[in-house]
């Protein structure tokens, strides 16, 4: 009994312990291929939903748009986007 309670009390202890993050190591990407220039419009959906499956918290912020040519006429969009930081007491949003 003893040791589940030392067990229950440091995993409510490590929820409190702050976490560094190191901003240049934040940047994650997504990307996606388009046929001709005037799909880079409609891969933006697909790039979100990709995005929205890496980012646990619902959020993030696109750091860089990137366009470029690849084989067959096609091209590919990239992004590079942070995720929004989690944090336990986060208001939901929808």
């Amino acid at each position: 009994m003893k040791a589940w309670l030392v067990l229950a009390l440091a995993a409510l202890v490590a929820g409190c312990v702050p976490v560094d993050r190191d901003p240049a190591r934040d940047v994650i990407g997504v990307s996606a291929a388009t046929g001709e220039a005037a799909d880079v419009a409609a891969a933006q959906p697909l790039l979100a939903w990709k995005a929205d499956q890496i980012c646990t918290v619902p959020g993030y912020d696109v750091q860089k748009k990137d366009v470029a040519p690849a084989e067959n006429k096609q091209q590919i969009v990239d992004w590079q986007l942070r995720c929004e930081p989690y944090t336990a007491m986060a208001p939901v949003r929808f």
